[in-house]
């Protein structure tokens, strides 16, 4: 028995050899049960009354304390807690003890390996459940009592995202909202709607309050809602547009255009081909263009990548057209500064203008739209050009929680569970 005191006396938090009275196991069908007895120790007063002089022995009262310690995972701990009557307010007490909060099975050990669990953003309430031997409801009720948010608090520069939650409890919308600290990389709050009337409801508090008059710099998508709501609210924030979104429109109104050339052809041409098995080439800009040239069976011939991509261009003149104004306005978003952006903006609309290319106007009235914001976003902060970069990194982050927890349907849980898992905060226990 001594050996054994020896293994579990060291997993068993904040118990010491002298806290042991006794301590035995049993076996059945393949599970231990361990039994230990605390050593009765006089308490300093009754917690109810204060008395200390009338305060006598009454007997031992057993709890079952599930713990996720490496030696009795899976083991049944039952321990023996002395009882104590107050002869003065006739109340009963137990003896305190460090194993598990008072009123709860479940041990500090698995409370703590819970928490630590669900910060990985792979992790179910069910997968820590089953590594942690205690059921999917007692882990959600875990995470519920010790992760607490920090209050909301608007850094200097803030991106402003969305990320598609299919099992929301929020009818209006499929989309959550997210506020990210561009500059620390961390979720600042998530909300269940992005509707304007939601933000609306969200922000009016803060009004008056001065915090949101810390926000100098806000980042956002070409979602107008967001914009109205940052003119309304954040009147001192300059606001800017991820150029990443305004490129991936462009890139989207080429690939409609292409698509549109692709269907004049049959699909046994040598055009088919091209457009529909190169197209990647119109848009990659990081591909080694004068390769060494491969053998095409369908060209019969060696090409490399240059010269398939001057073959898709020769297809159609318009593609061609298209596919300049793209790779000028990519080197323009890539090259220009704030003091030259209005400027070479403002070309770049007249160039795309005079095209006349039908797939390009959706994008040219953006970009008229969003003209100033765009200039915006060539704003350096603290070194780093204003972007939704950190969105659209942790959003990557929020979506593998979301899909391999199959979704949280309660909005307040989802909510603090992203952020738990995405800021890594400490949690505490109590």
């Amino acid at each position: 028995m001594e050996n054994i005191s020896d293994q579990l006396l060291p997993k068993l938090i904040g118990l010491k050899s002298n806290e042991i009275q006794d301590m035995k196991t049993a076996v059945s069908d393949g599970n231990q049960s361990i039994y230990v007895t605390m050593v009765r120790k006089r308490p300093e007063c009754c917690p109810k009354c204060g008395c200390i002089d009338h305060v006598v022995s009454n007997g031992y009262y057993q709890r079952k304390i599930l713990t996720s310690s490496e030696i009795l995972e899976g083991d049944a701990l039952y321990l023996k807690l002395p009882r104590w009557y107050c002869e003065d307010c006739h109340s009963s007490f137990s003896q305190e003890q460090y194993l598990a909060p008072q009123g709860n099975r479940i041990s500090y050990a698995t409370v703590m390996k819970v928490m630590e669990l669900l910060k990985d953003p792979h992790i179910t309430f069910e997968d820590a459940g089953n590594l942690c031997k205690v059921s999917p409801s007692s882990v959600i009720r875990v995470f519920d009592r010790h992760c607490h948010l920090p209050s909301v608090t608007f850094p200097e520069a803030m991106c402003i995202d969305e990320v598609y939650t299919k099992d929301s409890d929020f009818k209006d919308s499929k989309y959550s909202c997210i506020f990210y600290d561009f500059y620390r990389h961390r979720l600042v709050d998530v909300l269940p709607a992005r509707t304007k009337n939601y933000l609306h409801n969200y922000f009016q508090p803060y009004q008056g309050t001065g915090c949101l008059n810390t926000v100098r710099y806000i980042v956002m998508d070409m979602h107008s809602p967001y914009r109205d709501i940052a003119r309304l609210y954040f009147k001192k924030a300059i606001i800017c547009v991820d150029s990443f979104h305004v490129i991936k429109q462009l890139n989207d109104s080429l690939s409609n255009l292409r698509i549109r050339v692709m269907k004049r052809y049959e699909p046994g041409s040598i055009e088919y081909y091209l457009l529909k098995n190169w197209n990647w080439l119109l848009f990659d800009r990081t591909v080694e263009l004068d390769n060494k040239g491969k053998f095409n069976k369908r060209l019969d011939r060696y090409v490399n990548y240059r010269q398939l991509l001057e073959l898709l261009l020769s297809i159609d003149d318009q593609l061609r057209l298209a596919w300049q104004i793209k790779e000028e306005y990519t080197n323009f978003n890539a090259t220009a500064t704030y003091e030259s952006a209005q400027e070479l903006l403002e070309e770049q609309i007249q160039k795309i203008t005079i095209s006349n290319i039908p797939e390009y106007g959706r994008f040219l009235r953006s970009i008229c739209h969003w003209r100033k914001e765009i200039v915006n976003s060539f704003i350096t902060y603290k070194g780093f050009r204003l972007n939704n970069g950190v969105a659209e990194s942790l959003n990557a982050t929020v979506s593998t929680l979301l899909f391999n927890t199959r979704g949280i349907r309660n909005s307040e849980r989802r909510k603090k569970r992203i952020m738990y898992a995405v800021n890594k905060d400490q949690f505490l226990i109590g």
